[in-house]
């Protein structure tokens, strides 16, 4: 209570020195109402003080845990999303009818691919791409993209 009391002693001090140094104009106003604001903080802390007393507002991080579900949904849509991207690179460089699943794991929160099953029993090479390995040219797009070695990209026919 004594320091509350000195507080508000403070204060008044203060607001005594402002107004005696402070010129008369539209700047008086602004620092007045800084000061007032000022002066509502220190009235108002005991209150806060006393309302928050045996409460604990602190966070405790250890206390909440990732949600597996929605992690697995989110990688599981990113994956998706990237096995549609391939397919669309594929079928702008006229190779279409590929179907492409990527194998891949969690580490870290983080996904690692695996290996990639290309099944390429539906492919439609264009007629200009006949000249191309057909192999050597997907493996080649899904590595840009996934960082995978070619020995872990499997073809099924």
């Amino acid at each position: 209570m004594k320091a509350y009391v000195l507080s508000i002693l403070g204060v008044t001090i203060c607001g005594i020195i402002i107004d005696v140094i402070i010129p008369s104009g539209k700047i008086n106003n602004y620092i007045k109402s800084i000061y007032s604001i000022f002066v509502v903080a220190v009235i108002l802390t005991p209150l806060i003080n006393f309302f928050s007393k045996g409460k604990d507002f602190t966070l405790n991080y250890q206390d909440y845990a990732v949600n597996e579900k929605l992690l697995n949904f989110i990688s599981n849509s990113k994956v998706d999303a990237l096995e549609k991207e391939l397919q669309q690179a594929l079928i702008n460089e006229g190779y279409s009818g590929v179907d492409i699943n990527l194998n891949f794991s969690l580490e870290n929160d983080e996904i690692v691919y695996n290996s990639c099953n290309v099944n390429i029993s539906k492919l439609v090479i264009a007629e200009e791409k006949k000249h191309i390995n057909k192999y050597q040219f997907i493996s080649g797009v899904i590595e840009e993209r996934t960082n995978l070695a070619s020995e872990v990209i499997v073809f099924d026919e």
